[in-house]
């Protein structure tokens, strides 16, 4: 089976990861300053746009969703042609409405994509399926991998959808967000006015990094009273570390950061996080966060994404 998984560019993986598998990015347009760029997974380009620290209020930053007929385009011209199978691993319908896209599309395409195959003397028929992941960002990008490595070990459809189905519920996506005006604004242009702006300026001079868990269509905030990004991390971290030693439902985590990963070496939870994976056989996976799902959370944020068998959120 030649098959492709398509993930938005909400979702975080590093981009090792995309050129070794068979894992597609289906990139957002964003903007700075009223001006378009596509997304990418390339932390050659990304870096210097986060080292710039283009992303803020500032700089009206925005990601725009894809519609029905960017999907479908996208999918004729990159998908279609080259794969049997077309697997979308959606963000959440609870965090962007890309799914409904996505769904649109695969609900149709299947006539379009046979007479595209057929003109290139393929006969076998293309399948595409559309989910949602019940979350975003690092968690995302764990569902994505984890699909890859389970369908690389020949697990046929019929038995991968019900299993993903299940797993994806229990991912768990953290956030550190550095910029509480920056998450303030974000969540004001999404309509969420809970945030005040004495609130969001206190905790910006309280330097408060506030943990939050993005979970089976839910958001939930953690810690509120942390103050200083690094010491936010490092409960994060510390909860991966834990939870590495209880055992994980899948051996991974994914890390993704809007800056440079080489910045996590300087916490000492982060070289025992290393050393507990490595004693545990569980694959670290470290990478620079797209713009798209950097716009979401703010400048320098962080996300975490875990499957732990022990499911509690104590930090």
């Amino acid at each position: 089976m030649k098959y492709a998984l398509i993930v938005d560019s909400v979702g975080c993986i590093p981009e090792q990861e995309y050129r070794s598998r068979q894992i597609k990015l289906l990139p957002l347009a964003v903007s700075f300053n009223d001006v378009k760029y596509m997304d990418t997974f390339e932390e050659k380009a990304l870096l210097p746009i986060h080292q710039a620290k283009r992303i803020g209020v500032k700089s009206n930053s925005m990601s725009i969703t894809p519609s029905a007929d960017d999907v479908r385009t996208y999918l004729m011209k990159n998908i279609a042609p080259k794969y049997d199978v077309a697997i979308f691993q959606t963000a959440g319908q609870a965090y962007t409405p890309i799914y409904l896209s996505c769904k649109a599309v695969s609900d149709s395409i299947a006539a379009d994509a046979k007479a595209l195959r057929l003109k290139e003397g393929i006969t076998t028929p293309f399948r595409m399926t559309s989910t949602e992941t019940k979350t975003a960002l690092a968690g995302q990008g764990l569902i994505v991998i984890y699909s890859d490595d389970l369908l690389q070990s020949g697990m046929s459809l019929t038995e991968f959808t019900p299993l993903i189905e299940d797993f994806k519920t229990l991912v768990k996506s953290f956030l550190v967000v550095r910029d509480a005006m920056y998450a303030r604004h974000r969540q004001k242009l999404k309509g969420n006015k809970t945030v005040s702006f004495p609130v969001a300026i206190l905790a910006n001079a309280l330097q408060v990094s506030p943990i939050t868990l993005l979970q089976d269509s839910e958001l939930t905030m953690l810690d509120v009273k942390t103050r200083g990004a690094d010491n936010a991390i490092e409960k994060v971290l510390e909860y991966c570390i834990d939870r590495v030693g209880e055992g994980l439902l899948a051996p991974l985590i994914n890390i993704s950061i809007a800056g440079d990963p080489a910045s996590l070496t300087s916490l000492s939870s982060f070289k025992r996080l290393q050393t507990a994976c490595d004693g545990a056989q569980v694959k670290l996976y470290i990478g620079v966060m797209t713009l798209a799902a950097s716009i979401q959370i703010g400048p320098g944020a962080i996300s975490v994404g875990i499957a732990p068998i022990n499911q509690a959120n104590a930090l």
